[in-house]
């Protein structure tokens, strides 16, 4: 039974070892990392966004404060216009059939 649960558990985690040692697979997860929590400055988000093609941190903040209350009128309305512009730009994007 403990074999077992050790086969699965080194199955399980066999991309994740794999993955440790591609240092490009290393900097795409301390970049998503940084996406859900926060950049440390704004050359590591700009580099981030640019190299791996992430969404902006913005998007999480907003869809955090959408269901637990937004700080103030400026920050919900800051959140509206963001989500504005990427519904247009989403309109207007590329279709591929």
């Amino acid at each position: 039974m403990i074999r077992a649960a050790f086969i699965s558990l080194v199955i399980a985690a066999g991309p994740v070892w794999a993955g440790a040692a591609d240092p490009l697979a290393q900097r795409r997860a301390q970049c998503v990392g940084w996406m859900m929590t926060a950049y440390p400055s704004g050359l590591e988000e700009v580099a981030c966004t640019n190299e791996f093609g992430l969404p902006s941190p913005f998007l999480f903040k907003c869809a955090s404060a959408q269901r637990n209350g937004f700080a103030d009128t400026t920050q919900q309305r800051a959140c509206q216009v963001f989500f504005a512009r990427a519904s247009q730009a989403a309109g207007d994007g590329y279709v591929q059939n």
